[in-house]
């Protein structure tokens, strides 16, 4: 997770526990906290309002995403005449990498493959090139390979492939232990 986005969600989960603390001291009052409610309403009670609306607003973002993404599965089913076949994400993953392996000149190919439906909805493809001079075609062939491959060993289509491709220069070496 990205620093930014963890400081983002810091931020929302203590104003979210901030608004918690303040409702529940309105519900189930003191005479502390109503004298000082009492003292600093003029800041606070634009505060509280403020921290509803935004673990109202929280909330609903996530209601909207509960509804409206798209469920992802860990298998792909094939169905057939005599009967289904369910395929590991992890299978499609492998058989792929090792036809670019094969094909190509790339080395630590890494594959991850989003299932939806029945198909293969998106695929996304890492690899340091040995061929350091055309890499934008050398990944539009790594692309077609890993299509026509899952073509001819599935039969389904694959709806979006995004090949990242760095020359072989990028690799960072392991260090070596002497001993």
């Amino acid at each position: 997770m990205r620093p930014i986005t963890k400081t983002m969600l810091g931020i929302i989960a203590v104003g979210g526990l901030l608004q918690s603390v303040g409702f529940g001291l309105l519900l189930c009052p003191s005479r502390e906290f109503t004298r000082f409610y009492l003292q600093q309403v003029v800041w606070l009670r634009p505060t509280m309002i403020g921290l509803t609306g935004l673990v109202a607003l929280v909330f609903l973002i996530m209601l909207l995403v509960a509804i409206f993404r798209r469920s992802t599965a860990q298998s792909l089913i094939l169905a057939g005449e005599d009967g289904d076949l369910t395929l590991d994400k992890s299978a499609i993953e492998n058989t792929v990498a090792k036809a670019v392996v094969a094909q190509h000149f790339a080395k630590s190919v890494a594959v991850a493959v989003s299932i939806r439906k029945k198909q293969v909805a998106r695929m996304r493809i890492e690899a340091f090139s040995g061929n350091s001079k055309d890499l934008k075609a050398e990944a539009k062939q790594i692309e077609e390979t890993a299509r026509q491959k899952l073509q001819a060993c599935l039969g389904i289509p694959v709806k979006h492939v995004r090949v990242h491709l760095l020359p072989a220069t990028k690799v960072k070496a392991k260090t070596a232990r002497v001993i």
